[in-house]
């Protein structure tokens, strides 16, 4: 069965697809923009040489906090003990790009310390090649109950950073200046 001007119907297919379909095809248009496509392609042929970056980047900036008085823990697979680095090894190729601090103020003064940070943007979301900044109390973890959150080990005093490739000690730089106001 031919439609209008010879070609097939504009609702051909199996039956109850046809109309989503036709939505979707209204909405986003038949086939992908070439340079919507390009995007994609281009940013997953440099994927590996950013991550190898951001992992060098990272392994620098999460040695930083360990010896900073204003910060009770680090944590950051590469700085993983003896029994727990077997494990990273075992199911990692490399440490990752994030890491998560806790400080030793109350909730309010880490708000303050990330409203600091000058080369971490403030983000709801982490990974880019931006490095990015959150504190799970007022995010991620923001409607939990505190003795939940306390079960799951998020501190009120907790900073997630996600390290982007920015250079390591201007990261540094920025977090000790963060750090020492106040």
């Amino acid at each position: 069965m031919r439609g209008p001007g010879g070609g097939l119907p504009p609702h051909a297919g199996p039956a109850g697809l046809p109309t989503p379909a036709a939505t979707w095809r209204k909405n986003l248009g038949q086939v992908i923009a070439p340079e919507t496509a390009f995007q994609p392609a281009r940013s997953l042929r440099s994927l590996p040489v950013r991550i190898r970056a951001q992992n060098d980047t990272v392994a620098a900036v999460a040695v930083f906090p360990l010896a900073h008085p204003r910060v009770t823990r680090v944590n950051h697979p590469g700085l993983a003990n003896r029994e727990q680095k077997r494990i990273v090894d075992a199911q990692m190729r490399a440490d990752g790009g994030m890491l998560s601090a806790v400080l030793d103020t109350i909730g309010e003064e880490t708000a303050a310390v990330v409203d600091r940070l000058r080369l971490f943007a403030i983000a709801l979301g982490l990974g880019g090649v931006e490095s990015l900044v959150t504190q799970p109390i007022t995010t991620t973890h923001h409607g939990r109950d505190p003795s939940e959150r306390a079960k799951r080990g998020i501190a009120d005093s907790m900073i997630c950073l996600s390290v982007g490739l920015e250079d390591a000690d201007d990261l540094i730089v920025g977090l000790a200046q963060a750090l020492d106001v106040g």
